[in-house]
């Protein structure tokens, strides 16, 4: 991407350099060495506030999907301003889950632009993904948007696609709601089984990932229950299945 390159390391995790046109080489601008072994990293492109810097990435800030060795993929952030950064020389962890088999590919892919009108996280079509990204642009442009599309080595395709700050809140409120409420394959809790094993080091990563294959269970309850449940939640079942659908959309990569 850019003058930008990520390399996966089996033994020292996660690497992000870059091309100095003056010098003709590539330079080391980042790492997360304490990463397990690297079966598959990709860079995905987030929007930078309006007015605000790109802090050194190209376009946006970077956010660098790594699938560490194990059912696990964790989300890293580049920035040259955050004090615990190391002004860009450490990649900060953005967000972790489980994805219940090894990933052992990833590829980015351009999807539809849409008009700026918020914050945009991305989210994860077959299972959950959603991380922090910046503000959209200003005066309604369509902004670039991009997704990434995984395997897993047991068959499984996922999606990590973006969506609008104020709708992946309202969904992530959702799948709360599901994971309490609804009766799931021996009791078992979906959120969970999202966070076991998921080599996360905080809440807050947590806390950045919902469940796309438990939000659409949503869709196929009563009148009543998506009622009691959207009222929760203080919204309605109208703007979920809303959000639900325009999640479909943007995922729709294939």
């Amino acid at each position: 991407m850019g003058n930008y390159a990520l390399l996966g390391d089996a033994l020292r995790g996660l690497h992000l350099i870059a091309w100095n046109q003056k010098k003709k080489c590539f330079e080391a601008r980042s790492q997360r060495i304490d990463a397990r072994a690297a079966f598959a990293c990709e860079m995905l492109l987030e929007a930078p506030p309006a007015g605000v810097g790109a802090g050194g990435a190209p376009g946006g800030g970077l956010l660098l999907a790594l699938a560490e060795e194990g059912p696990r993929m964790r989300i890293f952030g580049y920035s040259r301003q955050d004090v615990e950064a190391s002004n860009g020389s450490i990649l900060l962890p953005k967000m972790a889950f489980h994805t219940g088999a090894t990933v052992n590919q990833m590829i980015r892919l351009s999807v539809a632009a849409r008009a700026a009108d918020g914050g945009n996280r991305p989210m994860h079509r077959s299972g959950a993904v959603g991380a922090v990204a910046g503000a959209a642009g200003a005066g309604g442009a369509p902004l670039p948007r991009q997704a990434v599309l995984y395997s897993t080595l047991d068959g499984a395709i996922g999606v990590l696609c973006p969506t609008e700050e104020s709708t992946f809140r309202r969904l992530f409120f959702l799948g709360q709601k599901l994971a309490s409420t609804l009766a799931h394959v021996g009791g078992l809790n979906p959120r969970a089984f999202r966070a076991q094993g998921s080599g996360a080091l905080s809440e807050a990563e947590l806390s950045r990932a919902a469940d796309g294959g438990l939000l659409r269970r949503f869709a196929a309850l009563g009148n009543g229950a998506q009622e009691k449940i959207a009222q929760q939640i203080g919204t309605s079942p109208r703007v979920l299945l809303q959000n639900l659908e325009a999640l479909d959309v943007a995922s729709a990569v294939l």
